[in-house]
């Protein structure tokens, strides 16, 4: 899993303090720069204004007075000493230069470019380079002026304030009032944040942490039973404290009937475990699970299945079409089922009724094989003997039939000469055996050149070999009399039983084996 590093709520909120606090210095520091020269220009622009609007005044009441021009340029002189820096220069207009000529000193200056808009009527304000503010304001004509000025009318330009000087005495205070703002932003944008922490710690953080330490005490303890309750807690808080606990309740719910399931699950494991041959293999067939009953039947200890493959049990006898037909089928995600004869451990063979499975995961792949199987040994040899005794019974009808056609004397018997089936000629010709189970060839009277029982060899595969050469005869005592009868005998393939004829010797005629 990806290690993740988390920061704790202290260290997040040091951090956006500390970016704020820088984003708010910067801020600060452009908005002051920008207000303190907005602030510097706008009370330069209104010092300036009332300057020279003093000046005017000035020189205007002097000039009603009837002061030469060198009275004022004294007086514009003495102007210029009350602060350093400060400079006033007036400049006639045309208007006035055609009633009272022109003066010398002020031709230097007259083309000024900002000179010629000021007598146009425009007021201006300029920074110039050496950090000196220069305002220059045209004098307008009123209407007590046209008594000298009568070639001019009111509104129009008589002259020229030109007038330059430092603003020293705003800067400073200025500066100082900056700093202050800059101060108590700062401070303001701190206390801002470290209430916002105090508030956002005890309505969010702490109930958060709150349900980190409940979800962490359910992980460790399992205990679902017990739910959490926050205080204080907000709308939003308290509808994740109800719905926590509501979860809660559900997952303690669903847990006991999957108790309840799995104890039920657990007795129906018990009961199959008892009852069933169950063994577990992995995709290449390798052995990872065997109940009890798997290793008693097939006579090996857990130890001796678990990791080896599952034909550790297969008998020799099955052939290999059925485990090909059963791994392709449970290869196809498909159960197999059928009759497989296995071989335990001390070579006996036993036989099941096999339910083969593969166990598929969410992705409905297979990650095993589970095998389920009954004991069918019993039933089988049953079922077996069943066949067995149908063929026998199948049998006994044929040869039973087959002897009742023949036409004369006949019987079936075994390779102890024990009878096992006669015709009726027989029963009727030997009536006095009674049906009685005995060896034919204890009816035989042992006499030189007839056919008779012999210790050594047996008489019945003796004979069958020269008979086609030789005819037989054999002597048999029927109630007190010796019989003299042809005898022919016939085997049978794939059995060990023989048809014998007895023939009268008048009767032999046309008699074929």
């Amino acid at each position: 899993m990806e290690d993740i590093t988390l920061v704790t709520n202290k260290k997040l909120f040091l951090k956006i303090i500390a970016i704020m606090v820088l984003v708010g210095i910067v801020f600060a520091y452009f908005s002051s720069t920008y207000m303190r020269k907005m602030a510097l220009n706008n009370l330069a622009e209104d010092d300036a204004k009332k300057t020279s609007e003093l000046a005017f005044e000035v020189l205007y009441t002097k000039m009603q007075e009837g002061w030469s021009r060198d009275d004022l340029s004294k007086i514009t002189a003495r102007l210029n000493k009350l602060k350093p820096g400060l400079r006033i220069n007036t400049y006639r207009s045309p208007l006035v230069e055609q009633l009272f000529g022109k003066v010398p000193s002020e031709q230097a200056h007259i083309n000024d470019p900002l000179i010629q808009k000021a007598l146009k009527g425009e007021t201006l304000f300029i920074t110039t380079d050496d950090n000196k503010v220069r305002y220059i304001r045209p004098m307008l004509v009123k209407q007590e002026c046209i008594t000298c000025h009568y070639n001019a009318k009111v509104g129009d330009v008589n002259g020229v304030i030109d007038m330059t000087f430092l603003p020293n005495d705003i800067q400073i205070p200025l500066d100082n009032i900056i700093k202050y703002f800059l101060l108590f932003t700062v401070i303001s944008i701190i206390a801002t944040f470290l209430i916002f922490q105090f508030l956002m710690t005890k309505i969010f953080i702490n109930p958060i942490s709150t349900f980190i330490r409940a979800i962490e005490e359910v992980k460790e303890k399992k205990n679902f039973a017990q739910g959490v309750t926050c205080a204080p807690k907000t709308y939003e808080i308290y509808i994740l404290e109800k719905t926590f606990n509501e979860l809660l309740e559900k997952i303690n719910e669903t847990l006991e009937t999957l108790r309840s399931k799995n104890k039920i699950l657990e007795e129906h494991k018990k009961a199959i475990d008892k009852s069933t041959i169950v063994s577990k293999a992995d995709l290449r067939g390798i052995i990872t699970y065997v109940n009890d009953t798997f290793c008693e039947i097939s006579g090996y200890c857990e130890e001796e299945l678990i990791g080896k493959n599952h034909n550790i049990v297969h008998s020799p006898n099955m052939p290999q079409e059925t485990f090909k037909e059963l791994w392709e089928t449970i290869s196809h995600k498909k159960t197999w089922k059928g009759v497989v004869e296995n071989r335990a451990k001390n070579g006996e063979s036993y036989f099941v009724q096999a339910t083969i499975m593969p166990i598929l995961d969410e992705n409905n792949e297979i990650v095993e094989y589970i095998g389920m199987r009954q004991d069918i040994t019993e039933l089988q040899k049953l079922q077996l003997k069943e066949i067995n005794d149908n063929v026998d019974k199948a049998l006994n009808i044929h040869f039973q039939e087959m002897v009742e056609i023949i036409p004369v004397s006949a019987v079936i018997v075994d390779e102890n000469s024990i009878i096992r089936f006669s015709n009726t000629l027989f029963n009727n010709q030997f009536s006095h055996l009674n049906n009685k189970e005995v060896a034919l060839d204890s009816l035989f009277i042992q006499k030189e050149g007839y056919v008779s029982s012999n210790t050594i060899f047996d008489w019945k595969e003796t004979y069958l070999d020269f008979q086609d050469n030789c005819r037989q005869k054999v002597f048999i005592n029927i109630f007190g009399n010796e019989c003299e009868f042809h005898i022919y005998l016939k085997k049978w393939e794939m059995s060990h039983y023989y048809l014998i004829l007895l023939v009268d010797i008048d009767e032999n005629e046309g008699i074929l084996l």
